[in-house]
């Protein structure tokens, strides 16, 4: 399986599966990423798939702005092959049966 995976500012990461890319005919995680005033750190590679713009250190560093444009264009117009990781404590407590954190 080819993927590129980043990690980004909040400690989470985000995974992106070549496999699943190169059946998807819109690459619709591109152009959502590059839309103004976004990130802006995925364009296309030079095999056409989506690729970092930046190094792994800059979009972990707050490159990537985890605004999640490219992880909702993929699973609406894309293939599903982009795949967001972030923390969220919160749910996770009360998943776990905790009461909400005040």
């Amino acid at each position: 399986m080819s993927t590129v995976q980043f990690d980004v500012f909040s400690g989470g990461s985000v995974t992106i599966d070549h496999d699943i890319c190169t059946g998807c005919t819109t690459k619709a995680c591109i152009p959502a990423c590059q839309a103004p005033s976004l990130g802006s750190v995925l364009i296309a590679g030079p095999d056409g798939l989506p690729a970092l713009s930046v190094t792994p250190e800059q979009a972990k560093k707050g490159a990537c702005i985890e605004c999640l444009a490219c992880d909702l264009a993929c699973r609406s117009r894309g293939a599903g092959g982009l795949t967001f990781r972030l923390p969220m404590p919160e749910l996770d407590a009360i998943l776990a049966g905790q009461s909400w954190p005040s």
